[in-house]
């Protein structure tokens, strides 16, 4: 049977006060106490073997320092970059940081805000997008306004449709962009995977490949927008339906770098060669984008400054709440080997 941890009452009877005046001692509250008094409870403490119990603390103060980073999947290699940045600050400031796998489940979400609304998490990073269900946004902003009103913060890493500070990548504007390199490459046939059904932050980046196709005077043939689910597995599947279409799209947008990896392996197991065959880019700019072969076009995402920058929103609010905002970081198209000019087959 486990031994039962001391608690403050059996320090305060070794160290001969009152139970509020080992409370203050242990609390490292401001209330004064001698430095007599201090020194016996400290040694009581020390003798007993006596730890804090941070999370009663916590409940009665209202502050953890405690900060949770939830993601979509924390087995994907851009939540991992994006929560390392955030856990760099936190830990300076001496916050403790937890990772939430929400598996891009909106429930899940949803229970784990509830969740960490019970414990008083000072600060809650979302890191992933949200969806577009009117429900889903009324019980998330619900719950967010209940952690902003006890004074926690709330901010967001990607598009949502909470009413939190948020700091995101320009998702239009950097699948605009890559859209219009292929462009510039001579390539008219782009086929596009997207990410998961009404998560906004695909659906971002689809308006701004279809702005530039738009933009260039070209039709989006409806076989060229392949649905995908930001994993390598979907990628693969994306891969497939690409070999089966009757016309050979000459390049394919993926609307990440994972769906891009598996459209890679996918594409070269079933015989094609690329870029000749078909040139191939994605959206993140993952370490693992310069590792493939060929190396991945891909438009680049500071991911490990965006958590850092979360963590800081995070703190400032946490000192001086204020009016949601929203800051845009602008994007970068970094050209490697998986993209050529087009030509003839």
């Amino acid at each position: 049977m486990a031994t039962p941890l001391p608690s403050i009452v059996a320090v305060a009877k070794k160290a001969g006060v009152s139970v509020a005046t080992a409370s203050r001692v242990m609390s490292s509250s401001t209330y004064p106490v001698s430095e007599a008094t201090r020194e016996k409870v400290l040694q009581a403490a020390q003798e007993l073997h006596y730890t804090p119990n941070s999370l009663a603390r916590s409940l009665k103060a209202q502050h953890s320092k405690l900060l949770a980073v939830l993601v979509g999947d924390n087995a994907d290699p851009y939540f991992a970059q994006v929560a390392r940045g955030v856990e760099e600050i936190a830990n300076e400031h001496g916050y403790l940081t937890i990772m939430c796998n929400t598996e891009r489940d909106p429930i899940r979400e949803r229970t784990y805000l509830n969740t960490l609304q019970d414990y008083r998490a000072d600060g809650i990073i979302i890191t992933g997008s949200g969806y577009n269900h009117t429900d889903y946004t009324d019980d998330l902003n619900a719950i967010v306004q209940k952690i902003q009103q006890r004074g926690g913060a709330v901010v967001t890493l990607s598009p949502h449709v909470i009413q939190a500070p948020s700091i995101q990548t320009d998702n239009v504007g950097g699948a605009r962009e890559i859209t219009a390199y292929l462009l510039s490459l001579g390539h008219r046939s782009i086929a596009f995977v997207s990410g998961p059904e009404d998560v906004t932050v695909s659906d971002q980046r689809q308006q701004g490949y279809q702005q530039a196709m738009e933009a260039a005077g070209i039709a989006i043939h409806p076989t060229w927008l392949i649905q995908g689910d930001f994993t390598q597995s979907g990628g693969e599947r994306a891969a497939y339906q690409l070999t089966q279409l009757a016309e050979r799209p000459s390049a394919v947008f993926a609307c990440n770098d994972e769906t891009a990896f598996g459209l890679m392996n996918g594409l070269q197991q079933q015989g094609w060669r690329i870029p000749q065959d078909i040139s191939l880019c994605g959206f993140g700019d993952l370490p693992m984008a310069k590792m493939v072969v060929p190396s991945l076009t891909t438009v680049h995402i500071a991911l490990r400054e965006l958590g850092q920058k979360g963590a800081q929103k995070i703190l400032a609010l946490l000192k001086e709440p204020q009016e949601p905002t929203e800051e845009i970081l602008p994007n970068t198209i970094i050209k490697r080997n998986s993209t050529i000019p087009f030509t003839e087959h």
